[in-house]
């Protein structure tokens, strides 16, 4: 069963038995004041198929243990007292808890052990298995022998029996335990082997034993024969068996080590919490290889047990097996819809897109949109693998349809990307001012106009390479070739411009959106480069303009453009100096030559 008593319930069932614990023991007990220095122990409902048999049976045993054991040596939490602890932490009376649940119900009772089990009707009456647990911590367990009998009663009557000689052991634990923390293993040895006498199938005090060896860094040898003889009375014992597994391993006997691992998880293999354990053992270490096997005959052995599952996707996503993982995800989801949270989206989602299967996960991301609308995460992925897959109108309507659910999600920077996939850079740009006018997170809107920006910047320097190119051919052109190389030449210049042109307002724009100081300047500084480039190769194509058309108003305009964007790349090539000092130092002396020639272009070709 699912641990489940979280925080909140834990502080609820904390002040529920502040405000009635004592007077509910004090009614229970008809006046009988309890030992307050004597252990307390609490009984957990059995486990049962028949609720009313795990009610009457648990009552049975709790009432049995009161009148059999002495208030002087043992605190047993009552019927009443446990029922009103219960309700009130919001479990039914009738339901038994997993061993987790009850111990915290367990430290908030402020017991000390915790007894648990089954009831089962049999041919000839009745039998109850149970286990004494420290509440401490529920890896220190007692298996106790079954208790049959014809009536509850006397399988009750039985079962306290078993548990009065069962805690012989108790002191010499306590003792074990003591002075293991007081730093004397040899002493706390040989309190653990007192207990053993007195109750030979003791596993707590043999259990102490082995904890002093481990936390006295002993040998893997005698941490493992205390294992091995703690696993003769109790082959399920999860402690016994960590441990051994890493008795094993440091032995270097990895075969062995294995084995028990697979034990731990065979002994209860729809036990969450022991699968839990093992599995993140072996993934603490990276060794989620060698969870698989283990894991993968757990899933085996039963079938459809959708926990095994949950476990098993975890397995093998962590271990990189994209493509079973995503195969026992939607088995798994299938079985159970509602282990299709948060998480299992995120894993499918990763594994899709490890695998460049965009397609998947964007159809993954659509289901995790369907039931958890409010999770942005999910629309960006379904927004951005759609696009990636080649489907820039689903993409696109996506992001319109998240806006429409929440106009101030982050869809426009994402749609931007849509657009600008498609060339539609108009489309980009609009969509662009609308996020900056929206609040939309500035860096995000300044980094996409940035990259479009740069995108430009890429062409345009690709153009002026050209143009340089065919400037020098030009030059070199016999009186043949020489107009048509000229026209070849005029075009390019235009095309250099033309690029740079369309750099400027991206990232002014960016510029404009950018919150952070140093993106701005850096966005600033391409500015400047831009409007360098816009500025010269306008100077050059005025002075071809006035040569072509010495009364046309061409040349004047070209003059006044190349005036217009000097003064801007002066104004911003400055910003550039802390990122890019060297190009600045490079950029100061032309761009003070182009901004003194065209002040005397513009005087001279804007004459009226």
């Amino acid at each position: 069963m699912k641990a489940r008593l979280g925080p909140a319930r834990s502080l609820v069932a904390a002040a529920v038995l502040l405000a009635s614990a004592l007077p509910v023991i004090a009614m229970a007990q008809g006046g009988r004041t309890p030992n307050p220095n004597a252990p307390r122990l609490v009984v957990g409902t059995l486990h049962s198929s028949d609720k009313k048999l795990s009610v009457s049976a648990s009552e049975e045993v709790r009432s049995r243990l009161e009148s059999d054991i002495p208030m002087r040596s043992l605190t047993v939490v009552t019927s009443p007292e446990y029922k009103t602890v219960v309700d009130q932490s919001g479990y039914p009376y009738d339901e038994a808890l997993s061993t987790a649940d009850l111990a915290t119900l367990g430290k908030v009772l402020r017991t000390d052990e915790l007894l648990e089990g089954t009831v089962e009707k049999t041919a000839t009456g009745f039998v109850i298995n149970a286990t004494l647990v420290l509440t401490r911590d529920f890896a220190l367990t007692q298996p106790l022998p079954a208790a049959e009998g014809d009536k509850l009663s006397r399988a009750a009557s039985v079962l306290s029996k078993i548990v009065e000689d069962a805690r012989r052991q108790m002191e010499f634990e306590k003792k074990c335990t003591s002075l293991g923390r007081d730093g004397k293993p040899k002493e706390a040895i040989a309190a653990a082997r007192q207990g053993n006498v007195a109750y030979p199938r003791a596993t707590l005090t043999r259990l102490c034993e082995m904890q002093v060896r481990v936390g006295f860094k002993q040998g893997p040898d005698s941490i493992l024969a205390s294992a091995l003889e703690i696993l003769k009375i109790d082959p399920k014992s999860k402690m016994a068996l960590t441990n051994a597994v890493q008795a094993y391993k440091d032995k270097g006997d990895q075969g062995k080590s294995t084995e028990m691992l697979i034990q731990l998880l065979a002994t209860d293999p729809t036990n969450l919490q022991m699968i839990e354990d093992v599995v993140y053992s072996l993934g603490a270490t990276g060794k989620w290889e060698m969870a698989k096997p283990i894991i993968a005959q757990a899933i085996k052995d039963n079938p459809g047990d959708v926990r095994l599952m949950k476990i098993g996707f975890l397995v093998y996503m962590s271990s990189g097996d994209n493509k079973n993982g995503a195969l026992l995800g939607e088995e798994m989801v299938r079985i159970d819809t509602s282990l299709a949270d948060s998480a299992y989206f995120h894993k499918m989602i990763g594994a899709y897109q490890a695998d460049s299967a965009y397609a998947k996960s964007a159809e993954v991301a659509q289901h995790a949109v369907n039931k958890m609308p409010q999770q942005r995460v999910f629309w960006t992925v379904l927004g951005t693998d759609l696009r990636r897959s080649g489907q820039g109108d689903k993409a696109a309507a996506a992001y319109r349809r998240w806006l429409a659910a929440d106009p101030k999600a982050p869809a426009r920077v994402e749609l931007s990307k849509v657009y600008e996939s498609r060339q539609q850079y108009d489309s980009a740009f609009a969509v662009l001012r609308d996020a900056k006018a929206a609040g939309d997170d500035g860096q995000a809107v300044g980094a996409q106009a940035f990259s479009i920006g740069s995108t430009f910047f890429k062409a345009g320097q690709a153009a002026a390479a050209k143009a340089g190119a065919s400037q020098s051919a030009l030059e070199k052109a016999p009186a043949a070739e020489k107009a048509q190389a000229t026209r070849t030449a005029a075009d390019d210049r235009r095309g250099v411009i033309d690029q740079f042109l369309t750099v400027v307002p991206w990232m002014s724009f960016a510029d404009s959106a950018y919150s952070a100081t140093e993106s701005k300047n850096q966005a600033g500084f391409f500015v400047a480069v831009a409007g360098y480039y816009v500025a010269s190769f306008s100077l050059v194509e005025a002075q071809a303009a006035k040569a072509a058309e010495p009364q046309g108003t061409k040349a004047c305009e070209l003059a006044r453009q190349a005036q217009q964007y000097i003064t801007l790349s002066q104004a911003n090539v400055t910003r550039g100096g802390r990122a890019n000092p060297q190009a600045v130092g490079q950029l100061m002396g032309p761009i003070t030559q182009t901004m003194e020639t065209s002040g005397k272009l513009v005087d001279s070709y804007c004459k009226k």
